[in-house]
């Protein structure tokens, strides 16, 4: 199964712009979430320390390592799995089960709610939560391998440029754009026409803070395909970051124009509205940014970011 990522720039206010990606989330459940629904949460950075489990590296640190998930201080055991990455579906965490840690500091293994040989639990990783890394003394009292026999099956057959796209689009999904940028100026250098290199590119630099790089690698690619919805939208938020009103107008029209009327659709139009009424407030604009304003609120579909904006009370 493929989980495609929905690409979006996401208005916090009239006046402050948040870059938020969207993903869809999927579990693959062979026995109810419920069982482990209060164990698998990814720890805050002020979570509890336990004995060797430092909860203190990001999921994007992970690939191929084996985690503690968050532990309360009143829990008696952890949760534990590895993290992956699918090459179908990005980041991935195989529950593993249960343990404990007795006063002498030994990893002892729990009763586990989704027997291994009967049940299996896959979560796709959606944010760049924290865990703990298990340490090798922990592998070694639990009887786990450094890596588990199943992950040959996870190995990514695609070309070497291939590869670092949709690696990088990966980190960039859960979160983590200066890694992705890894993966993503690498494929770029080698073949800057391969498939969405150029949006991933363009993405991780506004990302990252650098709008000038964004639009430096956008413009070529938008010229190609000014149909391209995703880096259109990049390229007006690099406009707006650089400060660029002018460019940033043109290009959030040219975006608002290749929107459809589909409830998604008309959903990104009001986030795209409310940037440009944003945007003309900038220049002091007052009447182009209060008619963009209404327009966002009118367009924005129940529920959406925009209308939760305008009606917090529905909240």
């Amino acid at each position: 199964m493929r989980v495609l990522p929905v690409y979006n720039r996401c208005v916090e206010d009239q006046n402050l712009h948040m870059n938020c990606r969207l993903l869809t989330t999927c579990f693959f459940l062979i026995a109810s979430l419920i069982l482990v629904t209060s164990s698998v949460t990814f720890a805050a950075a002020d979570s509890p320390k336990s004995h060797a489990l430092d909860y203190n590296v990001h999921m994007s640190n992970c690939e191929n390592r084996w985690v503690a998930l968050y532990h309360k201080l009143e829990d008696n055991d952890y949760t534990y799995g590895f993290v992956y990455i699918d090459p179908q579906a990005g980041f991935t965490l195989q529950f593993g089960g249960r343990f404990t840690v007795d006063a002498d500091g030994k990893y002892r293994l729990a009763p586990n709610p989704i027997p291994p040989d009967k049940m299996n639990l896959k979560i796709r990783l959606d944010r760049n939560g924290i865990g703990a890394l298990l340490p090798p003394e922990a592998l070694a009292q639990l009887g786990l391998p450094e890596k588990p026999d199943w992950l040959k099956f996870y190995e990514d057959k695609a070309d070497p440029v291939t590869h670092k796209v949709n690696w990088g689009s990966f980190y960039n999904s859960i979160g983590d754009s200066q890694r992705a940028l890894d993966y993503l100026e690498s494929a770029y250098k080698e073949q800057p026409d391969a498939p969405r290199v150029v949006f991933e590119l363009t993405y991780a630099y506004n990302a990252t803070g650098r709008p000038e790089d964004a639009t430096h690698v956008a413009k070529s690619g938008f010229t190609k395909n000014p149909k391209d919805e995703m880096l259109c939208r990049e390229m007006a938020f690099a406009y707006l970051r650089l400060k660029n009103y002018k460019d940033a107008i043109g290009q959030y029209h040219a975006c608002i124009a290749l929107c459809g009327d589909s409830e998604s659709q008309m959903a990104e139009k009001s986030e795209l509205a409310m940037n440009l009424s944003s945007t003309y407030k900038a220049l002091a604009d007052t009447p182009n940014s209060e008619a963009w304003l209404e327009k966002a609120k009118r367009w924005a579909p129940k529920g959406s970011p925009v209308y939760k904006y305008f009606h917090p009370e529905e909240e």
